[in-house]
């Protein structure tokens, strides 16, 4: 039972007992429609009559409907959070002129208030009076607290985000400078996220990720060194690291979670992370370069085929030093005029005649010199510049067919490598019936080559493309047979025209039976459904007549020509083919 008083219960005795004079009595009977109009509570406390007054909102502070309310300082502590007495002591002594503190009022509900005033204050400091204004600021600091986690935690996840888990860092690598010692960045990348958002829908994908992170979050108990960094990417920081062993077990910890699927919304998901290591201070001395060469060991994890993890090292920063050199060009390599497209030719074994050519691309940086294509094309690929690329070269092939129609040639078809972004992505049907109308020119002076492997990553979906593309007109050749997903069952499948024959099969066919074996099989099978065979990367004559010989349809490689740009390739069709 509180002992407080209040205005109506006060006697002769309350006054004199509480040495009240009559200024203080004044302030106790002020009109009660102005006590009515305030949200707030006055306070005037005075510390040698042990008094505190309480005259306002009182019901919205402390809990009770008086709206004159006397205690002791002893009573006024009650009411006061426990972990905030020490610091309410201190802003009074400081003079603080408004502050935060939390109350707990008569019916024990926890609230926060602001307080506003001046103290009085004796020689040593110590709170003499104070008079001021307390309002109940709690569905503000509620409002302020949602923002907070808001601008500092990831929705979905509830981890840290990058802003927030940025600035922790920063303060744990001040500390582990100070002590001189280690800790440790991980950056683990979800392998084929996308797939799972394309194929489940992003509210799977979204289920998927909270799942994954609760369990980093029982992996590891303690959510502060946790962070959802962008859509399918997660941040460590182990801090105090002995040895490299220690990262070594928490990797592979990590790697344990996703052995099993996730089951989400009935659906069994299997996939794998990519992760990358860096190490302070041996790898970089703040966030911003710990990070970049985290990314830069998480990527070369995921070129060296993705569930690898991999440590940061300066050879590694080399290479990827040299990919994003290779990026930043891409980017202005079509405006600048550095690209340009050569053509190797395509021979019929039969009469030795030139029946067409392969269009590729080169690339001759101004920046960073020539560019192989296998440098080059990945990274045109992983950043979708490979579509304007693309493009470029499909219609440098219509300006080629168009001047070659022109110059009375029509025995000849022109073949362009399409990519499976540019499928999937892009709006290449689109693009190759507009430069037909554009060039009036006939779509079976075309072929487009595709890759297995590309195919396979959505079957169902790409062979409509491709069956598109026959409607139109174009052929389509299968590139690369023989390697990755390749499978005979595959050729009675796919729209395709002609088989590429790959070059691993014909470098060592003279002096491995086996290889022999497998491409005179290819060869009959590929026949029997009616479809055309090309031997790519043939450099001499024994490979020349041992092909002839099996019946293989075409031949292409350097035992003819290498890539050669566009005046010489006509030269060739005139040697092969003049009319």
């Amino acid at each position: 039972m509180n002992n407080y008083k209040n205005i109506s219960s006060f006697n002769k005795y309350d006054k004199e007992f509480f040495n009240i004079n009559k200024n203080e009595e004044f302030l106790l009977k002020l009109k009660k429609s102005f006590i009515k109009s305030i949200k707030g509570l006055f306070i005037y406390a005075n510390k040698e009559k042990d008094l505190v007054i309480f005259y306002g909102n009182n019901r919205d502070v402390l809990g009770y409907d008086d709206e004159f309310i006397i205690m002791t300082f002893d009573e006024v502590k009650k009411y006061i959070h426990k972990d905030y007495i020490y610091t309410l002591v201190q802003d009074l002594r400081q003079n603080t002129e408004e502050f935060e503190t939390k109350l707990v009022n008569n019916f024990e509900e926890e609230h926060w208030v602001s307080i506003k005033g001046f103290s009085k204050l004796d020689s040593e400091g110590k709170l003499l009076k104070f008079e001021g204004y307390i309002h109940n600021i709690t569905n503000e600091k509620e409002a302020a607290l949602i923002l907070d986690y808001v601008s500092s935690y990831d929705e979905v996840t509830g981890l840290n985000n990058k802003k927030h888990f940025k600035n922790i860092i920063e303060k744990i690598l001040k500390r582990l400078s100070i002590l001189e010692s280690r800790g440790a960045l991980i950056l683990v990348n979800i392998d084929n996220f996308r797939f799972i958002n394309d194929t489940y829908g992003h509210n799977c994908g979204d289920i998927f990720l909270k799942k994954f992170s609760d369990d980093l979050k029982k992996l590891f108990n303690f959510n502060e060194v946790l962070c959802r960094f962008a859509g399918d990417e997660f941040l460590l920081f182990i801090p105090y690291i002995d040895n490299f062993k220690d990262i070594k077990d928490i990797i592979k910890k990590i790697k344990g979670i996703l052995k099993y699927p996730y089951n989400v919304n009935g659906k069994k998901i299997f996939t794998s992370a990519s992760i990358g290591i860096t190490f302070f201070p041996d790898d970089g001395e703040s966030f911003e370069v710990l990070l970049k060469n985290a990314d830069v060991a998480m990527y070369r994890a995921k070129s060296n085929g993705k569930n690898q993890w991999q440590m940061f090292n300066s050879n590694i920063s080399r290479e990827i030093n040299r990919i994003y050199s290779i990026q930043r060009g891409l980017r202005t390599a079509l405006d600048n005029n550095e690209m340009f497209v050569v053509f190797q030719p395509k021979i019929t074994l039969r009469d030795d005649e030139v029946n067409g050519f392969e269009a590729l691309l080169r690339w001759k940086s101004c920046e960073i010199g020539v560019v192989s294509p296998g440098e080059f094309i990945p990274v045109a690929e992983s950043t979708r510049l490979i579509i304007p690329i693309g493009k470029f070269v499909l219609r440098e092939v219509f300006k080629k067919v168009k001047y070659l129609i022109s110059q009375g040639y029509d025995n000849f078809k022109i073949a362009v490598n399409l990519s499976e972004i540019q499928l999937r992505e892009g709006d290449f049907v689109e693009y190759l019936t507009l430069l037909i109308d554009e060039f009036d020119v006939s779509p079976r002076y075309i072929e487009i080559e595709i890759t297995e492997s590309m195919i396979m990553k959505s079957v169902d979906r790409n062979i409509e493309y491709l069956l598109e593309l026959k409607k139109l007109g174009a052929s389509i050749a299968l590139d690369d047979f023989g390697t990755g997903y390749s499978s005979f069952n595959h050729l009675t499948k796919l729209p395709i025209d002609v088989l590429k024959l790959d070059r691993s099969f014909i470098v060592d066919m003279m002096n491995n039976h086996k290889s022999r074996y497998v491409i005179e099989n290819m060869i009959q099978l590929s026949h029997k459904l009616g479809i055309t065979v090309v031997a790519e990367g043939v450099e001499d004559k024994e490979q020349v007549e041992y092909l002839k010989s099996i019946e293989c349809d075409a031949i292409q490689g350097y035992y003819y020509s290498k890539p050669e740009d566009f005046q010489n390739a006509i030269n060739m069709l005139n040697k092969y083919n003049s009319k």
